[in-house]
């Protein structure tokens, strides 16, 4: 076996999961999903070991590497739709989000459910902190809130809500720990300063500050956001048939009493335009240099993010493709 494997795989409708060979854009093992439920997201483990796909109400959980079709451990607690899954970085927990209003961790190593967090309104998305001593989640929701969390505490530490009554359909926070980004189902994005101040003072205190806030597809519902693992660039997925590659810059501009200051903004650098119906879901390769979209037209695409043009097709599903997962990291 390849010791640095790329593992992607792609799920929807059709009810299985499909991984392929990156390369040769061809399907290498199909695993039928054999549950009623659709499959909304998927995630892998750091080390390429497990495949976490969270379905309705259950999550199950896959050995990447092992010839079984079957899932080596299935968590149930959840009452309603999972919409999200995401594993720790140190690989001990599997945080989910659900339809039924809650969060809950999961300990990988014995399947129990092990903290639950009631949010009051149907969760849409999570991101777990990089920095893992912080113990902190974020979550957005339904009802238009986005939260950061103390998770082992149980606890809000702050929340606030971009565009009152509009639903935020993403979450996504830097490789850096430093911003939380969110979109919501207008096609607006949202992008806040996450300010942690663990001093003796202040105990501990966290608050989201706007940083930039823009139009990244009018009208339209933002599906997914995520940045690149080096930080420098933004993806937003959408109802509208596209994906856009943004760049969060910073320049100097006059400032009061002749001073200067400094303007964020985000500047357009590709819009990725190739699927047919809606944008659910997209990965980022490790190095940054490649994105991986999914649609419900049931395709596919790899592309490369100096271009932006698709070098890569996937094809196999028969229905819809709503959720992607890739590692190709190397050891």
């Amino acid at each position: 076996m390849d010791e640095n494997p790329v593992i992607l795989v792609t799920a929807g409708y059709d009810h299985t999961i499909r991984m392929w060979d990156a390369l040769k854009s061809t399907c290498t093992r199909t695993i039928p999903y054999t549950t009623e439920s659709q499959i909304n997201r998927m995630a892998l483990s750091s080390n390429k070991h497990y495949l976490a796909v969270a379905g309705n109400p259950s999550v199950s959980l896959y050995d990447v590497f092992s010839a079984s079709d079957l899932p080596v451990m299935k968590l149930d607690g959840h009452t309603a739709n999972v919409t999200a899954v995401e594993f720790t970085l140190d690989q001990k927990y599997l945080a989910t989000c659900s339809e039924d209003c809650t969060i809950r961790l999961w300990e990988i190593h014995t399947g129990s459910g092990k903290y639950e967090l009631k949010n009051g309104a149907i969760v849409n998305d999570i991101a777990i902190h990089p920095d893992m001593r912080q113990e902190l989640i974020v979550s957005c929701d339904q009802e238009g809130m986005i939260r950061v969390w103390r998770w082992r505490r149980r606890e809000v530490l702050c929340q606030v809500e971009p565009q009152p009554n509009v639903a935020v359909r993403s979450v996504a926070v830097s490789p850096n720990g430093q911003l939380v980004v969110a979109g919501n189902n207008l096609g607006q994005i949202f992008v806040y300063r996450l300010i942690i101040d663990s001093s003796p003072q202040a105990g501990r205190s966290v608050e989201l500050e706007l940083y930039i806030n823009f139009e990244a597809h009018e009208g339209y519902r933002i599906t997914r956001t995520l940045f690149s693992s080096n930080g420098l660039l933004l993806a937003t997925c959408s109802s509208d048939h596209t994906t856009k590659l943004w760049r969060l810059t910073e320049r100097v501009v006059p400032g009061a009493s002749r001073g200067e200051a400094l303007q964020a903004g985000a500047e357009l650098v590709h819009t990725l335009v190739y699927h047919q119906r809606w944008v659910w879901d997209a990965a980022f390769s490790s190095d940054s240099g490649y994105l991986v979209t999914v649609s419900t037209d049931t395709r596919a695409a790899l592309w490369d993010m100096k271009s932006g043009d698709v070098i890569r097709e996937f094809k196999g599903h028969q229905k819809g493709v709503v959720c992607v997962a890739l590692n190709d990291a190397t050891n």
